[in-house]
C-alpha cells in the first residue's frame, strides 16, 4: 500500500500529493503536513489527482486548510482534483471556498 502523502519542496511552494483515500484515517497526516508548511511560512499546493475517495472528514479538512492558510496570509491551491473529489466539491457547491486549479 503506498504512503498516503508525497511531499516535494519547490522554489515557490511545497507540493503535497494525496494518494488513495482522503478520510478519517489519512486526514491527520495531511493536517500535520499542512500545519508544518504554514508554520514555515511557505505556500502550499495540494495535488488531489490520485485521490480515489473523499469522505466528509476529507472535505472538512480541505475547507479548514484553505481557511487556515488564508488567515495566515499564505496561499494554498488544490490542484488536479480527481473525478471523485471534483464531483463531491461540485455537489456541495464548494467551488467558491476552495481555490482549485484543474492542473
Amino acid at each position: 500500500m503506498p504512503e498516503p502523502l508525497e511531499v516535494v519542496s519547490g522554489a515557490h511552494a511545497v507540493i503535497v500529493r494525496v494518494i488513495g483515500r482522503l478520510d478519517a484515517k489519512s486526514v491527520p497526516a495531511l493536517l500535520a503536513r499542512c500545519a508544518e508548511v504554514r508554520a514555515n511560512g511557505r505556500n502550499l499546493i495540494v495535488n488531489l489527482s490520485r485521490v480515489e475517495f473523499i469522505a466528509s472528514s476529507g472535505v472538512g479538512t480541505l475547507l479548514s486548510v484553505a481557511e487556515e492558510f488564508r488567515k495566515a496570509g499564505r496561499t494554498v491551491r488544490f490542484a488536479s482534483p480527481s473525478t471523485p473529489v471534483l464531483t463531491v466539491i461540485q455537489l456541495l457547491n464548494l467551488e467558491p471556498f476552495l481555490p482549485i486549479d484543474a492542473n
